[in-house]
């Protein structure tokens, strides 16, 4: 039974009191049921996804000492079934038949569990959900399964050097403290520690789960369709039963950074080309001060990007790229404050001297003491920022609510993360007497860590980190001690005057279109326009690509045209950086068509913002130095490509292989090498004079403004136009030949990674044909769950597993991609034996089942928009495919619900079913350099190896030369747009409908 609320609401009231954004037509209530638990119900008619989440404050700070991941290993095994629903894919079997997801997450502090689903099948999914906190099973049949789930995930992180710099960070904490503590976890120390010292992991796991799940520390939010007290009944009724052990939520005394570790610097060698410096001081917790946020007006003035500012200090002696600042929570009790600089090659060599210039600055903001104006003008842009909050979709809102619940007071539970209320000088004053020379430690990453002294490197312990601790360098010390106050480089920045003055929504007087129109159709322009008619907010978002043949002609060409928009970009940074900090932000972008130019945000100064863009556009000024150490930034990032995980490597080699035209990074920065700052500045007006404009804007804009910004773009760079069939034209797949399977081999590049991959691509065909488009997404809906259940949960192929459509331009298929140990070749033999399975799955389906899934489908197509960006993407993919199809959600959904099962059978004998004489197949295999060589393969390996390879009908591409000639010889899709006169007869149709 609900007993009243904590803020004491009259019985069956709404929850008149929590503070909400202008568009928030929701209803809240707060419950606290008998057992302690609280939850926050939120009754939302319009709503077409229902989802409920559950953050248990305790997280891997509370693993035993013996046990470290063992919160995260009950975070995954408490999905394996329950007393009231014992089959361990019950769960995710319910979500997947009724269009829903679901996902978990251990942190510090929480253990975090949520869903979403079709509002019509919310209570059956929250009936189950319920259980996981009531009777979990916790068989003893998946506890090894789940063990090695979590190895994987593990091995996952191993070369990521997020996870690798985030463990290093705790492991060189005080000793005492538990954030030293190793959270994700590994066999190492849920099954080989424990078996050593005659533990029995079960019986712990049991005891954590008896101990910290208790109800009084546990934050519950739903989010349907119902009446409140609809969903207030089935709270009370799934959640009264969750034990109250009336525990204190833990806690952690003292701060992991002591005198001991502080005036270290530490020293790291990075995987990838990572150059940065990070200055971390200790901290108290700010959560405790939401109401005015001290630590936000520091990140606003050390994090600026202006003129004036640290960074445009540093990036003018071409010493740093980028530049951050704010509070990283750590955990109850304990916050950092941290400073992070982006570096180039000679900012590594200079770091000693920036050290100090951070600390001039923060001197400098001492000194002149705190600001009203400052204070203000950020609560101005919060305030504004979350008064125009648009939704978002109900399993992030709900995770991220029930994690914000433990942290304001009921009435700030909206707010509290975004609102500043009160102005409180002294907190600030507090915060700032952190940020001091004699209280921070200082890492240094670098794949080159030449030192005057030297150094023995040591490894770390979970991920093999490479790293040096000492005293900071004697020169750093005395140039801290000498650093001074005044620096006539650095100031506080600029009033914004960027922040919006109007803020009026007009709503069309017209009948709303489902679509957007044309309201400019040009040799040289083709606008598209749609007002919003359902957000209400005064927020637009605008895309122009400017299509320009010669940007991606060569792999020089290609490379130019990145270089350029980079040095733009950095070009126009001091300047729309106060745009973005406003709310008003842009992007640039190069791709195979040419630029994409994005702008979004409040629309009251987007014309400022594009005059300001396009200007610098066509006047840029290379200057040499930064030309340098930008050349130096796209040089990092083509190298580092090869430091991607092993599963990305293999989607991107199905892309070179099918796409007509796909230069590789290695081709770029071989161009890279080659270029010169008077290469671009030849270059970019050839790029600009032939230009053809294809835009899209959207939202709180009115066609004549819409109609000004396309002509500030054609003012300003006044091409001529392009010849019809470049306007129209666009790179295209390769259409695979039938009855062959395709196998390309190639190793992980980076020698280290433990993990291989495969992409596993079946080719289905033309995506323009409505039926066969039905068939596929039909058979992917239906095979998502089972392929995870079987090669991820019972096989324990590897953690990362996935099957669903690829699309690309005039094609699509249906893929399975597995990133593991196990060598590619077996990966592939076990994908084939469960599409084998998935024959039988389709032809024991009943009736019932089948019709949940076409339901479950049609109502994922039919979904709302849940705010202004998510429309605008969705018209703006219809808009840069140039298929115009803004009806395609529509028109599947009805096609699916006409397909009979007989058919979606015929469709898998034909396209997917392994041995069809009509399947069109490319596997890509990637290999790690740390597998057993071939002669050392297990036999089952080997066998899988000669399954895959000597198979009938496979050819084996193996490297480079190969797959060029192998590509050769296989015919571009006839039935790829742009051959298809789809585009002129959807535009034709459009313009009927407008005013053109």
């Amino acid at each position: 039974m609900a007993t009243q609320s904590v803020l004491q609401p009259p019985p069956g009231s709404v929850f008149e009191d929590i503070i909400k954004p202008d568009q928030d037509d929701r209803s809240y209530r707060l419950l606290t049921l008998d057992n302690k638990l609280q939850a926050l119900l939120i009754s939302d008619p319009n709503t077409d996804k229902s989802s409920a989440a559950l953050d248990v404050h305790v997280g891997h700070l509370c693993d035993p000492d013996d046990v470290a991941g063992l919160a995260h290993f009950c975070e995954h095994l408490l999905f394996m079934g329950t007393e009231k629903y014992p089959v361990e894919n019950d769960y995710n079997q319910y979500l997947s038949e009724h269009g829903g997801h679901s996902n978990a997450f251990t942190s510090v502090e929480n253990t975090n569990y949520y869903f979403e689903v079709t509002s019509e099948h919310f209570e059956g999914a929250l009936d189950r959900f319920a259980q996981f906190f009531i009777t979990p099973l916790f068989a003893e049949s998946c506890t090894e399964r789940e063990m090695n789930a979590v190895d994987s995930e593990h091995k996952k992180n191993l070369q990521s050097d997020n996870w690798r710099l985030y463990q290093l960070e705790k492991d060189l904490s005080s000793p005492g403290h538990p954030f030293r503590k190793f959270g994700t976890g590994n066999l190492e120390t849920l099954r080989d520690i424990p078996l050593q010292k005659g533990l029995d992991i079960r019986k712990i796991l049991l005891d954590f789960h008896s101990k910290y799940y208790s109800a009084n520390i546990m934050k519950l939010v739903i989010l349907g369709k119902e009446p409140l007290d609809t969903l207030a009944a089935w709270t009370t009724s799934r959640f009264a039963e969750v034990k109250n052990k009336d525990i204190a939520v833990p806690s952690f005394t003292g701060h992991p950074l002591t005198p001991v570790e502080l005036g270290k610097e530490i020293l790291i060698k990075p995987v990838k080309e990572l150059r940065h410096l990070e200055l971390t001081f200790p901290f108290p917790d700010t959560r405790t001060y939401y109401r005015s946020q001290p630590s936000k007006y520091l990140a606003h003035l050390i994090g600026h990007e202006g003129d004036g500012s640290i960074l445009s200090l540093l990036k003018s002696k071409g010493w740093a790229i980028a530049l951050s600042a704010g509070v990283s929570h750590g955990g109850i009790n304990f916050d950092f404050f941290k400073v992070s600089v982006d570096l180039t090659l000679a900012g590594v060599e200079h770091y000693e001297e920036i050290v100090p210039i951070i600390f001039q600055y923060i001197d400098m903001v001492k000194k002149d003491g705190v600001q009203d104006w400052i204070f203000q003008e950020c609560k101005q842009l919060a305030t504004m920022s979350f008064r125009f909050k648009e939704k978002s979709p109900p399993s992030s809102y709900t995770s991220r609510l029930a994690g914000h619940m433990h942290e304001y007071l009921p009435a700030d539970v909206l707010a509290g993360p975004y609102l500043l209320y009160d102005y409180d000088p002294d907190k600030i004053k507090m915060c700032l007497d952190y940020l001091r020379r004699d209280n921070f430690r200082l890492t240094l990453v670098s794949p080159a860590q030449d030192t005057k002294e030297p150094l023995t490197f040591e490894k770390a312990q979970w991920y093999g980190t490479e790293y040096a601790v000492r005293d900071l360098p004697e020169n750093l010390q005395k140039a801290l001690a000498n650093s001074g106050v005044n620096n006539p480089e650095l100031r506080l920045p600029a009033r914004n005057e960027f922040i919006p003055e109007k803020f009026d929504v007009r709503k069309s007087e017209r009948e709303p279109l489902p679509h957007a129109e044309i309201i400019k159709d040009t040799s040289l322009t083709r606008m598209w326009h749609k007002k919003d008619d359902v957000f209400l907010v005064p927020k637009a978002n605008v895309w122009f690509q400017l299509k320009s043949p010669m940007s991606y002609v060569t792999p020089l060409a290609c490379t130019l045209t990145r270089v350029y928009t980079d040095l733009l970009k950095d070009a126009l940074n001091e300047f729309s950086y106060y745009a973005e900090v406003a709310g008003l932000s842009y992007a640039l972008e190069n791709n195979t068509d040419g630029m994409v130019l994005i702008l979004g945000g409040y629309n009251d100064k987007l014309p400022i913002l594009l005059t300001k863009i396009v200007e610098k556009m066509k006047s840029l000024k290379v200057d040499p130095l930064r030309f340098k150490f930008i050349c130096e930034q796209v040089c990092r990032s083509y190298k580092n490509w090869a430091m991607e995980s092993p599963h990305q490597h293999a989607m991107y080699y199905i892309s070179h292989l099918t796409q007509e035209k796909l230069w590789t990074h290695e081709e770029k920065l071989t161009e890279l090498y080659g270029i010169k700052a008077e290469h671009i500045e030849e270059f970019y007006p050839h790029l600009l004079k032939h230009m053809y404009v294809e835009g899209l804007a959207h939202g709180n804009i009115e066609a004549e403004t819409a109609l000004k910004l396309v002509s500030i773009l054609e003012d300003a760079f006044q091409p001529k136009p392009l010849p019809h069939f470049q306007r129209s034209q666009t790179l295209r797949t390769q259409l695979l030949p039938t009855g062959i399977s395709y196998v390309h081999t190639r190793e992980v590049p980076n020698a280290d990674n433990l993990n291989s991959a495969i992409e596993y691509y079946i080719q289905v065909g033309d995506f323009t044909d409505t039926t066969l488009r039905a068939h596929l997404s039909l058979f992917s809906q239906i095979a998502h769950e089972p392929a995870f259940d079987q090669l991820r949960t019972k096989e324990q192929l590897g953690y990362m597993v996935f099957s669903g459509l690829r699309k690309s331009t005039g094609a699509m298929g249906f893929r399975v991609i597995i990133q593991s140990e196990k060598d590619p070749a077996f990966l592939e033999t076990r994908i084939n034996a469960w599409l084998d399975s998935m024959r039988q799955t389709l032809l024991d389906m009943t009736p019932e089942e089948f019709k949940k899934h076409q339901n479950a489908l049609a109502a994922r197509l039919l979904e709302k928009d849940k705010n202004l960006a998510q429309e605008s993407h969705r018209l703006w993919t219809h808009v840069s495919s140039r298929y115009y199809n803004f009806e395609q959600h529509v028109e599947d959904a009805a096609r699916i619900h006409e397909v009979q099962q007989a058919e979606l059978v015929n469709f898998y004998e034909e396209h997917i079913a392994v041995g069809s004489a009509f399947r069109r197949k490319l596997s890509v295999h990637v290999r790690s350099q740390k597998a057993a060589t071939t002669e050392d393969l297990d036999e089952a390996v080997q066998n899988a190896i000669k399954d895959v390879t000597g198979a009938p009908n496979t050819v084996v591409i193996n490297g480079e030369e190969m797959a060029a000639d192998i590509k050769a010889t296989w015919e571009l899709s006839k039935g790829a747009f742009p051959n298809k006169p789809v585009e002129e007869y959807k535009v034709k149709e459009l313009q009927a409908k407008t005013k053109l």
